[in-house]
């Protein structure tokens, strides 16, 4: 048996199947001549060659994956390569293996004439992973993997008898079919909404699958710091959740309902999941055992994405505060700049509405508070910039102990809490916990490469931190040395890393999404960010805060020597 290269071959077919030429419309009146503008679905149906007679084996593998990329009536193209029997076994849904098309391969078998039945096997290099909920996961390996198939005779024609659930598909293809959505839970006071993104397929259907997502609950990362108003045991009466005139009408049935705000909770969830966010969903209605609900808006509605002060806030050794908007001035902060200025610091976070600030100097991390002096919560020689989180609690590790992390909480008689860690890594360069408290984001040195991971924080009843969750989601790692991390907004989160010669990359990417990857300016040391990646500002060696112009870094300050994260006023 030999193997061949299905890069260029399945590049020049997808790229042909994907055109204008070959992409017909779905829905919408049949027109001649020019007929007026018609309103008609924005999606468009791939069309799939269905398996060619005297196909060999390996023609009807490779067209079996190209017609795996239609979901089109429950992946109907796809299983005409399919025998009957398997085709009623097959899950589509399984997950998806999504792969660099240029290094595929497959083999070409050689098949007797009266052969009756072969196998055959084809070479993926995984880019990442698409769980069964929907859940995009980096691999923790891209080593290539093998996939089998089995192939018998239905009356004289090749056809798949065995193959692994759901599909093989390519980085270009996942993007043509697959679109993100943010389900959204709480967080556990329900101060704030928290986004989970999924991957579905089929946007003729994506309200179903966020529908039936949103009832399984948060993916395994995310459970222990988030809350749900779905309570168990809940189903989605019918197979599916209908539009008609802008209005999606959602049945829920096998569980109790205590009580009116658990409804509208539900009622929250469906309409910050779908509302805006699904093809000609305008209105969410939730029906329970049968009875259409009239859900009242709840009193005090959850925060999407609670913002930050847009100003840095900046220290240049000699004042902290935050940075006017000509970059020519520092504006302290009331009643705690003055304090934090005769700490001599070298690094600082800044708590919620700048009534705390965690420092960083020669004694270790202090706590500071308007009016009164500093005071050290954790000697710890070596540590790195502190995180501060929305309650107070200040977070602290030293670089060469990535497992020995510390909340030091504001109150109460336990003051001092170690969190086990759910991460490995040789150093730990920084972290950040997001802005509504439920995640926590950390860069670390795992050998010559950096591993850059999120967790969710899972807190008691006075909402102080007690553990982490045991799974962590695996964001974008990079070649060289991990020196800092920002959030962007409620789900997109930053990195910095430094690379040999003085370059450094950022990565930005949503909590389970595809990474970007954008050149950083020369000598980058530290990363801030105010409310979305347009204010991204890089700190380098020299003392430069630069903010991005256009495809290029423009310097908005000089002689800074830290920048500190912020939490929302």
């Amino acid at each position: 048996m030999r193997r061949r290269a299905l890069g260029a071959s399945l590049a020049l077919a997808m790229a042909a199947l994907l055109s204008g030429c070959v992409a017909l419309p779905t829905s919408g009146p049949v027109g001649v001549g020019n007929p007026d503008p018609v309103e008609e679905s924005a999606e468009l149906d791939t069309f799939i060659r269905p398996p060619q007679a005297g196909a060999t084996p390996d023609q009807i593998v490779q067209g079996f994956i190209e017609a795996a990329a239609s979901p089109r009536g429950n992946y109907a193209a796809a299983r005409d390569f399919l025998t009957d029997e398997f085709s009623a076994e097959w899950v589509p849904g399984a997950g998806a293996t999504i792969d660099v098309l240029a290094d595929r391969s497959i083999e070409e078998p050689v098949v007797a004439d009266d052969a009756a039945e072969t196998q055959l096997s084809v070479g993926a290099t995984p880019a990442a992973e698409l769980m069964p909920n929907g859940q995009y996961e980096l691999p923790d390996s891209t080593a290539e993997v093998t996939l089998p198939y089995r192939l018998e005779r239905v009356e004289g024609e090749w056809r798949i008898s065995e193959a692994p659930d759901g599909i093989l598909i390519d980085e270009l293809t996942f993007g043509e079919v697959f679109r993100p959505y943010e389900l959204a839970f709480f967080d556990p006071t329900f101060r704030y909404l928290v986004p989970d993104l999924r991957w579905f397929a089929g946007r003729d259907s994506a309200q179903t699958s966020i529908v039936r997502a949103l009832i399984a609950g948060p993916a395994e990362w995310l459970a222990p710091g988030v809350e749900t108003a779905f309570p168990e045991g809940v189903s989605l009466e019918t197979s599916s959740v209908p539009i008609a005139n802008g209005i999606a009408s959602v049945e829920l049935s096998g569980a109790s309902f205590d009580d009116v705000l658990t409804v509208q909770r539900m009622q929250e969830q469906l309409d910050e999941s779908l509302v805006g966010v699904v093809r000609n969903v305008d209105e969410v209605a939730l029906a329970i055992d049968g009875a259409v609900q009239d859900v009242p808006p709840l009193d005090d509605p959850p925060v999407h994405d609670p913002p930050v002060d847009p100003r840095p806030v900046v220290y240049n050794g000699a004042a902290f505060g935050h940075l006017a908007a000509s970059g020519d001035e520092i504006e302290p902060i009331e009643d705690i700049s003055p304090q934090i200025e005769g700490l001599a610091p070298t690094a600082a976070a800044v708590g919620p509405r700048g009534q705390s600030v965690a420092v960083r100097n020669q004694a270790g991390v202090s706590v500071v508070l308007p009016g009164e002096p500093a005071e050290v919560r954790d000697p710890r020689q070596g540590l790195i910039t502190p995180a501060i989180d929305p309650e107070g609690v200040v977070w602290s590790v030293p670089a060469t102990a990535p497992g020995e992390l510390v909340a030091y909480l504001p109150s109460g008689e336990e003051r001092e809490r170690p969190i086990p860690v759910p991460w490995s890594g040789s150093t730990i360069a920084a972290l950040e916990v997001s802005r509504d408290g439920t995640r926590i984001i950390a860069l670390l040195g795992d050998g010559v490469r950096t591993r850059f991971v999120a967790a969710s924080i899972e807190r008691d009843a006075d909402g102080m931190p007690i553990a982490l969750g045991p799974v962590v989601l695996d964001l974008s790692g990079l070649a060289g040395t991990p020196r800092d991390v920002a959030w962007l907004d409620a789900n997109t989160v930053a990195s910095l890393t430094s690379l040999p010669g003085g370059d450094t990359r950022l990565v930005v990417e949503e909590l389970g999404g595809v990474p970007e990857t954008i050149a950083g300016p020369e000598g980058g040391i530290q990363l801030d960010a105010g409310n979305g990646e347009r204010d991204l500002r890089v700190l380098t060696s020299a003392g430069d805060l630069d903010v991005q112009s256009g495809v290029g870094w423009q310097i908005r300050a000089r002689g800074i020597e830290f920048v500190a994260s912020q939490m929302p006023g």
